[in-house]
């Protein structure tokens, strides 16, 4: 499980009172992945979280001997919606035995919708294909590998069910290890505000200052203080998930608006290759779009490729860009390229 406590402990009231249904072959699952997974029911259910478990497959599935062993507040249940209602409100897990549904059928999924349910989460034999999270609209144009589960996933999003999670019942822990952490071991797609970029807010400084503290250090980022950013707010864009920032790019106007430096961007390492880099640029660039700044530009020493590359940068000479930022530049050690993209 991901070592991150502070990104554990986000998710306890995010979570509280909040309804998941889980679709469980428990016949086909791995002993011990099973077991850990009916142990983190026990997590789940003491922390506040309403639970549904739907036992499909036709082997002998053995989940309410389980469920008996580990203590779990529980009881059977049809699939209705008014008994599952009762139960969870009385604090019990509700058990629906049914071996012949589907995963994501029809059955499952109006009664996942019908009790509001935040997430639908589905064991499956093997990984999906597709990143940690992907929107809904995305999914809908999945091509490829995995593309009906994807596509289905995405219905049952439009149907009402904020978020679908796909995990790979043979990792051991993958349940506690998907919900517990932004990036997640399995694959979630969403239809709400999981992921956004926003202005940063004066409470976000201090973890910004953290965050990119290891780059600061490392000479990839200029130095930067509270002050400075607590002056410059406007300036700054940060990326959340669920709340938790993972990212943050600022946008330096010239006096003259006639260009705009594009700086401080970063993305946690525990969050990389996700594409959240480009998406941050693109925002900065959006909103220099809207301010009328024909084009902007940035100084770089190792994501040069990834400018030029991805968001089709192009290198200029340093005298393009403001005297003042001329003068910062060649005043420090710093042996960055000047990169620039017409925008308007």
């Amino acid at each position: 499980m991901q070592s991150d406590l502070r990104a554990v402990l986000q998710y306890v009231p995010f979570f509280r009172g909040k309804t998941f249904v889980l679709v469980i072959d428990a016949a086909r699952m791995p002993e011990l992945a099973l077991a850990e997974s009916l142990l983190d029911l026990i997590a789940l259910q003491q922390i506040g979280v309403k639970l549904v478990v739907i036992s499909i497959g036709n082997g002998e599935a053995r989940i309410d001997h389980l469920l008996i062993d580990g203590e779990l507040k529980w009881q059977s249940a049809h699939l209705e919606k008014d008994q599952v209602e009762s139960i969870l409100n009385r604090g019990q897990l509700a058990l629906i035995e049914r071996p012949e549904l589907e995963s994501l059928g029809n059955e499952v999924v109006e009664l996942a919708s019908s009790l509001g349910a935040f997430k639908l989460i589905v064991f499956l034999s093997e990984q999906v294909s597709g990143g940690n999270a992907i929107s809904s609209e995305d999914a809908r144009k999945w091509q490829g590998e995995s593309e009906v589960l994807l596509h289905r996933a995405a219905e049952v999003c439009i149907l009402g069910i904020p978020r679908v999670h796909l995990l790979n019942e043979n990792y051991q822990g993958v349940l506690m290890d998907e919900l517990f952490s932004n990036e997640g071991v399995g694959v979630m797609v969403y239809a709400d505000d999981y992921l956004s970029i926003r202005p940063i807010a004066p409470d976000d400084i201090s973890e910004l200052l953290a965050m990119v503290g290891r780059s600061m250090r490392d000479a990839h980022l200029v130095p930067r203080s509270y002050e400075e950013i607590e002056t410059s707010l406007s300036d700054f864009l940060v990326m959340t998930i669920d709340g938790n920032v993972v990212g943050c790019v600022a946008l330096h106007c010239s006096d003259d608006r006639r260009c705009a430096e594009i700086a401080c961007l970063y993305v946690k390492q525990s969050h990389g290759g996700q594409g959240y880099g480009q998406l941050l640029v693109e925002a900065a660039e959006q909103q220099a779009r809207e301010l009328g700044i024909p084009w902007v530009f940035a100084l770089s020493t190792r994501a040069i490729d990834f400018f030029v590359e991805q968001l089709d940068y192009h290198p200029c000479p340093i005298e393009v860009i403001p005297d003042s930022r001329q003068e910062r530049l060649r005043s420090t050690a710093r042996e960055s390229l000047v990169i620039r993209k017409t925008i308007t």
